[in-house]
């Protein structure tokens, strides 16, 4: 069976009201077919799309501009394959982004990746248990729910992070030049606090994380998932408490570790 979070139909992109465009700081890889459509493209965009293109023995991928922006981003945050040709003109990678498809057992599990603040709206905008819908059935569901767990089990207590997380933190491959900077500043400003808000904000949070890494499940245990959801959200939780309420402090903690296997694979080493 298939299933999504509720809110999955209603993502849509920003476009240019967007602060953080995927179109930045990427590699955007080109598939076969997409080659294959823009080798027919006639004029000075088909011009420009041919030697914007690098292949190598990993495949094709545009060439990013000097401060890693997409080759045909528009100064105003629009993309110019879509303004010029239609959205059907977009490379797999970029027409199915911020979406994310993982196989968990038999099932499908379909989402929106976090570092887009258009998801973490989304998830972030309803204040009640975060519900998973099956594409077949139509049946809602909790995430408990869905993995044969009481509905309490994925509460998040208000706990701190462990000192040991922040220390995989550190060890974690830095996602840009500021990051080990804010990183230190979020550790120092931890050593305030002795509690942090829980409510369902943090629940979806902890729940949304957890269903991101449900592919595993095959290779560790759900525990252990579960574990590395609620030092991660503690640690978003942290910064909320810190700062005030800020959806980015999701979206930059999933920048930072959700799209590198490795710095997944660092945390959940901790919960072994």
């Amino acid at each position: 069976m298939t299933f999504y979070p509720v809110f999955y139909a209603a993502f849509s992109c920003r476009a240019s009201a967007c602060r953080h465009t995927c179109c930045r700081g990427w590699e955007i890889d080109v598939d076969e077919a997409a080659l294959r459509r823009y080798a027919g493209v006639k004029g000075e965009l088909g011009y420009d799309l041919r030697r914007s293109i690098y292949q190598d023995d990993d495949g094709a991928h545009f060439l990013l501009t000097e401060d890693e922006r997409c080759p045909f981003l528009r100064q105003d945050g629009l993309c110019r394959l879509i303004c010029e040709l239609g959205e059907e003109a977009l490379c797999d990678i970029c027409a199915q982004h911020p979406r994310f498809f993982t196989d968990v057992g038999e099932d499908t599990l379909c989402g929106l990746g976090l570092s887009c603040e258009a998801a973490c709206a989304l998830l972030l905008a309803e204040e009640q248990p975060l519900r998973v819908v099956s594409e077949e059935t139509g049946e809602r569901m909790t995430v408990p729910t869905l993995l044969g767990l009481p509905e309490d089990a994925l509460r998040f207590d208000g706990a701190l992070p462990s000192e040991t997380y922040l220390r995989r933190m550190a060890e974690t491959e830095p996602i840009d030049d500021r990051w080990p900077e804010e990183l230190s500043r979020i550790s120092s400003g931890l050593q305030k606090l002795t509690s942090l808000p829980t409510g369902v904000r943090y629940d979806r949070i902890l729940q949304y994380i957890l269903l991101r890494q449900l592919d595993r499940a095959g290779e560790t245990s759900v525990e252990r998932l579960i574990g590395y959801a609620r030092d991660s959200t503690a640690f978003v939780a942290a910064q909320d408490a810190l700062y005030g309420t800020d959806a980015e402090h999701l979206r930059r903690w999933s920048e930072q570790i959700e799209y590198s296997t490795e710095n997944v694979d660092i945390l959940l080493g901790l919960f072994a």
